[in-house]
């Protein structure tokens, strides 16, 4: 199965609900939208479907999603699709929704990157945390040739990395889980952090320190990488320098930058919607200040968002689910268990026997 494919374009068709962003929640938000009978669209600027876990971390293995002890984040995606696609959602890929409007009848008009509009009864934005690009260490000038082979800012492919001497720098979660996550690929891996302690997950934090303690990695705390040494189009080695002014020089084949992402509203900022740090307000039943119009994810904020995969699935299921009283004015809501739709839809499936 193949998710950078445009599965069903229905053209300017109205549906009952857009859902901006084809990340993990926005997926989820399309199935849910099966399981309440209603229509919908997903339109994601990516060409393919994933979001942040396709684009940047699909080979990252995800531990805290319920039912999975543990799977890659490619995976993840798969396994959300492949629940979904049997509502046969429309998905547009490779636009970027660039305005809205809200209509006279209360009805939504979003406007994408190449001109094309939708319309919808209802509005769902599952966009993450916008669009993203990669923290850089503004000291490193002469790398800009080295990006995307020898400095790199995510694992995409462990083959990259393959008997690479690899120096990681960082210290939240995605350096620490790949600090572990390289040591049978990598023929060497060095860890650089400019603070005292790490900033990431403490399990994963005590794996980095038990992995230093038998020698397979190198850990150097308050210390940063101030210069690059190349030949040609190769990265040769990286000079360090602790607080107290210590230097080293340091071998190197790889440079994996994990210190942030810096995150951009873009279109979105100048929707006139209420907002807060970077995100969307949201209510209890996760509408935005614009009636109609939801959000759910990253880019959804009220008291107390954790902002986490679980949530972000949990808040497509209340978005979808409030957004039925606003699709469907005037009708009585039922819920139903999932148990008893897919018994239904299994009864009424064709007998190809």
């Amino acid at each position: 199965m193949t998710l950078n494919k445009l599965y069903f374009d229905g053209g300017e068709e109205i549906r009952d609900l857009t859902i901006v962003g084809g990340g993990p929640t926005g997926i989820f938000a399309a199935f849910q939208c099966g399981m309440n009978n209603i229509s919908c669209r997903i339109i994601e600027s990516m060409p393919q479907l994933g979001g942040q876990l396709a684009a940047l971390y699909p080979e990252k293995h995800i531990y805290d999603v319920a039912g999975f002890p543990e799977v890659p984040a490619a995976g993840l995606i798969e396994s959300l699709w492949k629940q979904t696609e049997r509502y046969n959602p429309e998905v547009i890929l490779g636009e970027t929704v660039t305005r809205y409007r809200k209509l006279d009848d209360g009805s939504f008009e979003v406007t994408v990157s190449s001109g094309r509009i939708f319309l919808s009864r209802a509005l769902l934005i599952a966009a993450g945390l916008g669009a993203f690009s990669p923290r850089k260490l503004p000291q490193l000038t002469n790398i800009e040739h080295l990006e995307g082979s020898s400095v790199l800012y995510a694992v995409k492919n462990l083959a990259d990395f393959a008997g690479q001497r690899v120096v990681i720098v960082g210290g939240g979660d995605s350096a620490l889980d790949w600090t572990v996550g390289l040591l049978n690929t990598a023929a060497s891996v060095t860890l650089v952090h400019r603070m005292h302690e790490f900033q990431g997950h403490g399990k994963t934090a005590r794996e980095v320190l038990e992995a230093k303690e038998s020698g397979r990695v190198d850990v150097f705390l308050n210390t940063e990488v101030k210069a690059v040494e190349t030949e040609g189009d190769r990265l040769m080695a990286l000079h360090l320098q602790s607080k107290n002014g210590k230097t080293r020089r340091l071998e190197a084949d790889r440079l994996l930058l994990l210190i942030g992402f810096k995150s951009n509203l873009g279109p979105l900022a100048g929707w006139d919607l209420t907002l807060f740090d970077n995100s969307l307000v949201v209510d209890s039943h996760m509408k935005t200040s614009v009636d109609g119009l939801y959000a759910a994810g990253d880019i959804a904020y009220y008291l107390g968002k954790l902002k986490i995969i679980q949530t972000g699935l949990s808040d497509a299921a209340m978005a979808v689910r409030h957004s039925l009283t606003y699709i469907k004015p005037g009708e009585k809501i039922r819920h139903t268990f999932s148990s008893l739709k897919g018994a239904k839809e299994k009864r009424s499936a064709p007998d190809n026997g």
